[in-house]
């Protein structure tokens, strides 16, 4: 599943989160070629819904927000990861697992988008479970 609602997300989202997506969406498609993504949960409060990619033997690894303030960059095995993401509260049907938990980092300005450290917990992510199944 490749689908072109990501591209839709990106492009209807702040401009300054939209700069950041981009970066990620490009990293993700760069790092892990055989990647699926789509958009998920969409509703009132998230028209565009909630960007997922994962692998198919794996199921969703990662998710993208935009929020008031800042951009989100979600790992579902986040504990995994070495560093692990900073933001725990993380509500939401990943989080139910007891060997990890979904972890994320908040962005709020693209002086503090760190490509080197976003890259190496792609790299990482790629190796750990996901979440659910990719259909």
């Amino acid at each position: 599943m490749k689908s072109e609602s990501v591209k839709t997300w990106i492009d209807g989202i702040k401009p300054e989160h939209g700069v950041m997506a981009q970066k990620v969406d490009r990293l993700i498609k760069e790092l892990i070629p055989e990647i699926q993504f789509t958009t998920k949960w969409h509703k009132p409060s998230q028209p565009l819904g909630v960007p997922f990619y994962g692998l198919i033997d794996k199921g969703w690894m990662i998710a993208m927000w935009s929020f008031k303030n800042e951009f989100a960059l979600g790992f579902i095995a986040g504990t995994l990861l070495d560093p692990e993401p900073p933001v725990t509260k993380m509500a939401g049907p990943w989080n139910r697992n007891s060997d990890y938990k979904a972890r994320r980092i908040d962005i709020k300005n693209e002086s503090e988008f760190d490509e080197k450290l976003i890259r190496s917990w792609i790299e990482q992510a790629k190796k750990l479970p996901g979440w659910s199944k990719i259909e």
